[in-house]
């Protein structure tokens, strides 16, 4: 019984070399799990629009949903430990990978899980329908962590061995992009949710 969709999407060849590499990495470190990769290089619908369209595809049917970034390494098994978190009123897990305090406070969350490598229980996810697709790129986890403790429900960060760098090659239309669309994301985020709660 396949207990997870994972769901990675690539914008770029060297993204698809990466996806490759994890496709090896769930291979040798987990089982029972099904990948829907999204292929973004030709048109690129942005993160949060191509994590919909797989998580919504017909042969996705899995209790839990995961997000994983191409560029992701896994070291060992981690899926059990998502599915014994993702209880109860915990409708998003995952890696917070370091991500201090006063950032938790600046968007009024009280945990928060990063996009890179997170797991979400799919009745709740999609009865929310998914990210909101206002969000391009960036802020697309930490409005649906918002809106999860709007709901009454939980977000719980754990350490799995998973790892995540940013990246340090992104072409200048790669980081360009990112600018543009992390400026837009973060005037969208506070227009909908309110100004920042930290000083």
């Amino acid at each position: 019984m396949i207990q997870a969709d994972l769901i990675t999407v690539y914008h770029n060849d060297t993204n698809y070399e990466q996806h490759r590499d994890l496709l090896k990495m769930l291979e040798k470190h987990e089982h029972n799990y099904r990948v829907l990769a999204v292929d973004n290089r030709e048109k690129n619908r942005g993160f949060a629009a191509a994590c919909n369209l797989a998580a919504f595809h017909p042969e996705a049917s899995a209790p839990v949903i995961g997000f994983l970034n191409p560029d992701v390494q896994i070291h060992g098994p981690f899926l059990a430990k998502v599915r014994a978190v993702l209880q109860d009123h915990v409708v998003i897990t995952g890696c917070r990978f370091g991500k201090p305090e006063r950032d938790l406070a600046w968007w009024g969350v009280k945990d928060w899980v990063c996009g890179a490598a997170l797991f979400v229980n799919r009745h709740w996810f999609t009865s929310v329908t998914g990210f909101d697709l206002q969000f391009v790129w960036s802020h697309e986890e930490t409005d649906l962590i918002r809106r999860a403790e709007a709901d009454d429900k939980v977000c719980h960060s754990i350490r799995l061995p998973i790892t995540h760098a940013s990246p340090t090659s992104d072409s200048p239309e790669d980081s360009a992009y990112k600018h543009r669309q992390f400026a837009q994301a973060q005037k969208r985020y506070y227009r909908k949710w309110g100004t920042p709660n930290a000083v």
